[in-house]
């Protein structure tokens, strides 16, 4: 199975619950939630060295790894997100994505600044990217994000905010 495909067939269904737990026991990220890590005797258990990034800093936490208790469920009690589905070594704190999510949210929209740098950094990497396909491929990406949001979350407010009412 593919790596999206996994995240989005088995992963993330498997933490909504637990996100939602982790969120109301710690007052909207407020709160730190203690969080025992789970004794499993399975056969097919190993040890798993994840680093995980707060704000203050970073650590390496130790999980047993096994079927009973997922990785990424064990990282998210903890209140973590991990990068990747299946044996992740990177996780960051829940309340940075949060503060991430709200930045990417209100910060104003240069696609412009944002296709080059993203040239730039791909460039130092080897690869060649056309900046006109990527602002384009990205002005389109806003777009739809815009309107699923407008759709989904909130219709009033972002078709307000889309179609201001003029006094005629």
């Amino acid at each position: 199975m593919r790596q999206w495909q996994r995240w989005s067939s088995t992963t993330i269904p498997s933490l909504i619950e637990p996100y939602l737990a982790y969120w109301r026991l710690s007052g909207n990220f407020w709160d730190v939630v203690n969080y025992e890590l789970p004794q499993c005797n399975c056969q097919s258990s190993r040890q798993l060295k994840v680093l995980c990034i707060q704000f203050n800093g970073s650590k390496t936490v130790d999980l047993m790894v096994c079927p009973c208790v997922p990785t990424a469920v064990q990282l998210l009690q903890m209140g973590f997100f991990p990068c990747a589905p299946l044996g992740p070594t990177l996780a960051i704190s829940l309340p940075v994505l949060s503060l991430v999510r709200q930045l990417f949210m209100c910060m104003p929209l240069n696609i412009s600044a944002w296709s080059e740098s993203l040239e730039a950094y791909l460039g130092g990497m080897g690869y060649e990217v056309d900046t006109k396909v990527l602002h384009v491929a990205c002005i389109l990406y806003y777009d739809h994000t815009f309107l699923f949001l407008s759709v989904h979350c909130c219709p009033i407010t972002c078709l307000s905010f889309m179609w201001p009412m003029h006094p005629f």
